[in-house]
This record gives C-alpha cells, structure tokens and sequence, in this order.
C-alpha cells in the first residue's frame, strides 16, 4: 500500500503532457505549463548573477500584463534566486518570450549591443525567444 501510495505522489509530482497537444509543454500537478531555463548575464564581458525574485518582487515587477497566467503573488515568468533559473509558470499554455521577462524585469536595453546564444546557437531576436523547457540562454549586454 505505501509503494502504491509513493508511486501515485511521484507520478502526479513530475510533469505530464498536456492532453490534445501536440507541443512538449511540461505540465506539473496542479496543471500548470511549468518549465525552466537558465540564463546567464554577462555584462562588458563579466558574468553577473540574475537578480532573485524577478516578477515576484515589486521593485523587480514592472509588467503586470501577463499577471492573470500566474500564481497569486508572482507573474508567469520570474526567477526566485540568483541561479540564473527562469521559471515559466502558467495556468494557460501559451508561448512566454524572453521579451515579456525583460519587460516584466524593467530591464530596457535600448542603446546597448546585444548578443544572445541558447544552446551555443546564436539568436538574432532575442526579445522574441520563446522559452522552452531546458534551454541554456546567454546573454551578453556590452554598454561601451
């Protein structure tokens, strides 16, 4: 009965596929689209650590348009440490781009020379990346 019990709990805790789609969309067992990416920031060509709490706190909380997708107290898309981990939590399975981060973030860009690589491939539109479930994201902001 406890084995039986265990393999239900560990079942329903790892994500699912949604049913009808045809996407590899992670849903967890609340039937959430839950994936994670990481991201790492290197500004004038030194590694700088992701804030924690991105669309969580309200300094770090600029964008409220994609409030209604989350969970009561945090957006969609948002970080809760300084790991570099980019959470995509959301009720509706929908593309999350790393634009609406940025803008949710506050993090405006303008101005500065922009590179961006996921999965040591180069990305010509950074802002309309769309997350996916493990991608491994640098970007790189140089301000001179």
């Amino acid at each position: 009965m406890a084995i039986a019990i265990s393999v239900g709990i560990v079942f329903f805790m790892t994500y699912q596929q949604p049913k009808n789609s045809t996407a590899s969309v992670p849903i967890d067992s609340m039937g959430m689209m839950h994936l994670h990416t990481h991201l790492t920031l290197v500004f004038d060509g030194k590694e700088t650590p992701v804030p924690a709490s991105i669309g969580i706190d309200p300094i770090l909380w600029q964008d409220h348009s994609l409030d209604s997708y989350g969970m009561k107290g945090m957006t969609a898309l948002h970080t809760h440490d300084t790991s570099g981990t980019i959470h995509v939590e959301s009720y509706k399975i929908r593309d999350y781009t790393f634009g609406q981060l940025l803008d949710i973030w506050g993090l405006n860009l303008n101005g500065y020379k922009i590179t961006m690589t996921v999965n040591d491939q180069p990305v010509s539109d950074y802002r309309n990346y769309v997350f996916k479930d493990g991608d491994k994201i640098t970007l790189s902001v140089n301000t001179k």
